[in-house]
This record gives C-alpha cells, sequence and structure tokens, in this order.
C-alpha cells in the first residue's frame, strides 16, 4: 500500500500533525542554486522543494501532482527568498531545464507536517 494512501486510512487515529491534508492549489516554479538548504539539506534533484513556511512548514513530505515529470513526493526543505503564500520552487539541477520549467500551476497537499508545526 502506498504511504498517502495508508496515512488516509490511518488519518482518523493520528494525531492532527500527522494526517493528510486535502489538495490545494498552488504555483511552482524551478530553481537550480546548488547548496545548502534552510533546512541544512544539501539540494538534490526529485527530492528538494522550496515553500513559503508559513504555509508548509520545512521538513514537511508533500505530494504534488500536475507537474508533468515532477509530480512526486517531495520534502520541504528550502525556503527561498521569494516565495509567499501558495507557491512552491522544485531544485532542478540543470539551470536550462529549470528555466524552461517557468511556472505551473498544481495540486499540493501535506503529508505530514514537519517539525516547525509540531512544536
Amino acid at each position: 500500500m502506498k504511504l498517502a494512501a495508508l496515512l488516509l486510512v490511518l488519518a482518523p487515529i493520528l494525531p492532527a500533525a500527522h494526517r493528510p491534508t486535502g489538495w490545494m492549489r498552488f504555483e511552482a516554479t524551478a530553481y537550480s542554486t546548488e547548496g545548502e538548504t534552510a533546512s541544512g539539506k544539501v539540494t538534490r534533484e526529485g527530492r528538494t522543494v522550496a515553500a513559503d513556511p508559513a504555509m508548509i512548514p520545512l521538513g514537511s513530505r508533500i505530494e504534488v501532482r500536475e507537474a508533468g515529470a515532477y509530480s512526486g513526493t517531495y520534502t520541504v526543505q528550502d525556503t527561498g527568498r521569494r516565495l509567499a503564500g501558495r507557491h512552491i520552487d522544485f531544485f532542478i539541477a540543470d539551470r536550462a531545464e529549470a528555466k524552461q520549467f517557468g511556472k505551473k500551476p498544481v495540486r499540493v497537499r501535506i503529508l505530514q507536517r514537519g517539525s516547525a508545526e509540531n512544536k
């Protein structure tokens, strides 16, 4: 059973901080600056995404849909200087590919909130 499906089955008995949320509309962009993220992790394509910590706390596991090849499950590891509200930023190592990604409307749901919100 996939993690997302398992969490939905267990949602009634999980603490609120660990319950999945419903789908939300976000705008997605991409960045290619490699290095250490706001969470102290090193950027990694296919895993790292940045978000406004007021919307999605660092360390949160999210599922993204309608992002083409970039749809999938990510960990919010970065915050980005210009991210505000319903905006996520994928890390894509190749600069040209990140630029080609452009801006896309995507659907996001939080599978597990990061520790910043669990305090």
